[in-house]
């Protein structure tokens, strides 16, 4: 009886999953995710290429183990191994995604594995001892490359998959048995690369909850712009770069009119769609490297980088325009609602100290006038008159 229910939800299922399919390979490739990498993954890198250059020390201890006689002549080997790995470090110490970084990514794990075909050819029955040791490669190489993108963490493993062979059809086989060979790499490879997917899901599951953690943190929820506490600190550090420059900058205090007035009297769902409205059109009027946030209640700030007081009240002009030409909701009658915003500036000098509480302090007394004066109007605080 459901069938057609079941199918279309199905197919809505398989959408969101070809979606987010998508949004993965996307992101995971972006510059910001793997800066974030970077940040979160450097220490650790560094620590697994150190153990991992530790570790191809320590095998001389397995070469002596198994043929003693010759365990001598392939020490220098085994710490070349070991700087090979340390020179992978040295490359990604300060940038783990610099160009010579990634380059001895690839090579470093070929060129050991070239020594250790070299060094299984010298050890007595080596080939036949030495053939579960190409599982080494597949246990490290995923803790080594997790900081890489996950493309090319699988070519990693795809080139140290096929490269032994192909040693082996230019004359260096150590006369190992490739078809045991392909047994023991063929069974290892899927799962290595399933976990290796499923720790980079994992972890850009992470990255995208707390893009929208920090996201959260600093734009207030309802109008999606700047918060307070967001405004007070960046708009900090625009004053002092403005007088590092010698530039001027103006702040608007912007107040809409009568809004208590219209929560009581239609319900806060009507003064949401008002606040809502009101910094729409305000966006609007605004450049992208002006800084928006809600001050608090129906109170907004904007800070208009390289901007006289001139400037500013034209600006201001335009957005106490843009809020009265068009309608911000509906009541329960079906009647338009229109809304009105004060504003008043204040214009910071570079002659003067970048002090942030000042300037709002004025502009704050400046939107009072504007109030007094009537509503609906701009005021500019330095010379308490209106525009």
């Amino acid at each position: 009886m459901n069938t057609g229910v079941d199918v279309a939800l199905h197919d809505v299922r398989w959408g969101e999953l070809i979606q987010s399919a998508r949004i993965f390979a996307t992101t995971t490739h972006g510059a910001t995710y793997l800066a974030a990498k970077r940040a979160d993954f450097t220490e650790f890198t560094r620590g697994t290429l150190l153990v991992t250059a530790l570790f191809m020390i320590t095998t001389i201890a397995w070469d002596f183990a198994i043929d003693p006689v010759n365990a001598p002549r392939v020490i220098w080997l085994r710490c070349l191994e070991s700087a090979l790995v340390l020179l992978w470090a040295l490359a990604s110490w300060r940038n783990v995604h610099a160009p010579m970084a990634r380059v001895l990514a690839m090579l470093g794990p070929l060129g050991v594995e070239a020594t250790f075909v070299h060094i299984l050819g010298v050890l007595h029955q080596g080939a036949s001892f030495g053939m579960g040791g190409f599982l080494y490669f597949f246990i490290f190489m995923p803790f080594l490359t997790l900081v890489q993108p996950l493309a090319f963490s699988v070519a990693v493993l795809v080139l140290i998959a096929v490269f032994p062979p192909v040693l082996g059809a230019c004359g260096v086989s150590a006369d190992l048995d490739w078809w045991v060979y392909a047994a023991y790499v063929g069974l290892v490879i899927g799962p290595v690369m399933l976990i290796l997917l499923m720790f980079e899901y994992l972890y850009w599951t992470v990255f995208r909850y707390r893009e929208q953690v920090e996201v959260q943190a600093v734009t207030d929820g309802l109008t999606r712009v700047a918060n307070r506490r967001h405004f007070m600190a960046e708009a900090t550090v625009r004053l002092s770069r403005q007088n590092e420059r010698g530039g001027t900058a103006s702040l608007l205090f912007i107040d809409i009119d009568r809004f208590k007035a219209i929560n009581d009297a239609y319900g806060h769902a009507l003064g949401d769609q008002v606040l809502t409205h009101v910094v729409v059109r305000l966006r609007q009027v605004l450049r992208d490297v002006d800084l928006i946030a809600r001050y608090g209640g129906e109170e907004f700030v904007v800070l208009l980088s390289d901007t006289d007081t001139d400037r500013a009240v034209a600006v201001a002009e335009r957005m106490r325009q843009a809020v009265r030409a068009a309608p911000c909701g509906m009541n329960a009658c079906g009647q338009h609602i229109t809304s009105t915003v004060s504003i008043g500036i204040a214009t910071h000098r570079a002659e003067q100290p970048a002090d942030l509480d000042r300037l709002i302090a004025d502009a704050d007394r400046a939107v009072y006038e504007a109030k007094r004066a009537g509503r609906d109007r701009v005021v500019a605080a330095v010379t308490q008159a209106q525009a």
